[in-house]
């Protein structure tokens, strides 16, 4: 599993109709790899309320990118949890999620998740 920010959106390879951010290098996509534990509890505690907050369709395997609109939703949602209640194995990945859904706003590109 893995998130991917887009420093870019310039001739940017498609995926069907989104953008695939799975292949470009590092001077146009960040990337965070999650472990296994974060994978399981990113799964168990926070996909199906991603999909409700931003419309997506996330599942185990699947890959879906979030336009700047649904990183507004995004960043949205994550501020509301209180990191208290968030075991401190996964605060970090949290963090990650927040920053690059943040820095996707600022540049005017998108997200990705890859489950």
């Amino acid at each position: 599993m893995r998130f991917y920010l887009a420093k870019t959106l310039s001739n940017m390879k498609l995926y069907g109709p989104i953008y695939d951010l799975t292949n470009e290098p590092t001077n146009r996509v960040q990337s965070y790899l999650l472990n296994y534990k974060e994978h399981t509890w990113f799964l168990e505690n926070m996909v199906d309320d991603i999909n409700a907050q931003c419309n997506t369709l996330l599942d185990d395997g699947d890959y879906d990118f979030f336009d700047v609109n649904q990183c507004n939703m995004l960043l949205n949602w994550l501020k509301k949890i209180k990191l208290e209640s968030v075991p401190n194995d996964y605060k970090n990945m949290l963090g990650i999620l927040i920053e690059y859904s943040s820095k996707a706003i600022e540049y005017g590109t998108g997200i990705a998740i890859e489950l």
